[in-house]
């Protein structure tokens, strides 16, 4: 047999936390928007997301793509099977077990936040195209490219929220989803080593910024996106775990197992909430106490049961699916190939 690969749990460890993160942002919507606590929550959780997406370039962009074909077969197929399907649930969920559309899953996202997977088939279609620029990019030019996409996407919205408006289309380089999807190909370039006397400091300081930028009339315009905030809070979080749980390589399956689940738990998790909010389940009170404990309780069980559909849901059907659609598409490709020669 092979010798194993070493895997990284601590990647898999804050892909978990990050998708906690992201059921707990759905969930504090229904807190006290102008409280402390919620103001809190938000400087822990919202930077998750954008972590979320910063692990999917670390992984896409740092591993070498030389069959184009292949790579699309494998992650677009990966990425939609699992959108369909779930779509398909929701639009059972929400109809009451009328008729499902595809025509309405290929219009757009019409559940409200499945936007996270097109903007993800967006940026899987230009991964190789992305690869094969960074990679002749030296360290102090890609530095030069995200800086510059940060004052394209940050810097001139505050500057025109002062008054000093910058007639340039920002959106073209400002791009906030291909920042951080270029930001995870940066953490896997730099390797940088920083203690946990200084994550944890900084940590404590971003979230309660994070917090401040949401009362803070001239910067609450765009800071749950490309923020300071937000990029602070991916690289402290990115360090964080990558410092904590770096002695972790073997024996961990149960992690690597439910890593591997979240994509499904993201998916299936905002119809969960939504059941949980009909039928009344631990409900959260914003001028209570209780809320301090029953949030937190209410996205663990979100995350379980999440956890548990997505496993069902994976074995069965979108699995078995990708494989024969793999096979399916990569015999036809096979043919195309040997017509053309």
């Amino acid at each position: 047999m092979g010798v194993n690969m070493k895997r990284n749990y601590s990647i898999d460890l804050l892909r978990i936390f990050c998708c906690y993160c992201i059921i707990m942002l759905h969930a504090s919507a229904h807190l006290d928007s102008t409280g402390n606590f919620w103001r809190l929550v938000q400087g822990v959780v919202r930077p998750a997301l954008w972590c979320f997406l910063s692990l999917s370039g670390y992984f896409i962009l740092s591993k070498p793509i030389v069959k184009w074909s292949e790579f699309y077969f494998r992650h677009l197929l990966h990425l939609l099977i699992p959108l369909v399907f779930y779509t398909f649930i929701y639009q059972l969920y929400y109809s009451n077990g009328g008729r499902i559309s595809l025509l309405a899953i290929l219009a757009g996202d019409s559940v409200g936040h499945l936007w996270f997977v097109y903007s993800l088939t967006v940026l899987y279609i230009l991964a190789p195209f992305l690869q094969k620029m960074l990679t002749n990019l030296t360290i102090a030019q890609l530095n030069g490219l995200l800086i510059t996409m940060f004052f394209c996407g940050r810097i001139i919205n505050i500057m025109t929220a002062l008054g000093v408006g910058i007639g340039i289309p920002i959106s073209v380089i400002g791009n906030c989803d291909l920042f951080f999807f270029i930001l995870g190909y940066w953490l896997f370039r730099t390797k940088v080593n920083v203690s946990c006397k200084i994550i944890l400091p900084l940590l404590i300081i971003n979230i309660i910024y994070c917090g401040y930028t949401f009362t803070n009339p001239i910067l609450i315009n765009g800071t749950a996106d490309l923020s300071l905030s937000m990029v602070s809070g991916v690289l402290l979080y990115f360090f964080l775990f990558s410092k904590l749980f770096a002695s972790w390589h073997n024996g961990l399956k149960i992690i690597e197992f439910v890593s591997a689940r979240t994509y499904g738990i993201y998916l299936i998790h905002m119809l969960i909430f939504q059941y949980f909010i009909v039928s009344g389940i631990l409900e959260l009170d914003p001028y209570s106490h209780s809320h301090l404990w029953v949030l937190p309780l209410k996205c663990f069980v979100i995350f379980v049961l999440g956890l548990l559909f997505s496993t069902v849901i994976d074995f069965i059907i979108c699995n078995p699916v990708e494989k024969v659609m793999q096979r399916i598409i990569g015999h036809l490709y096979g043919k195309c190939s040997k017509a053309a020669t």
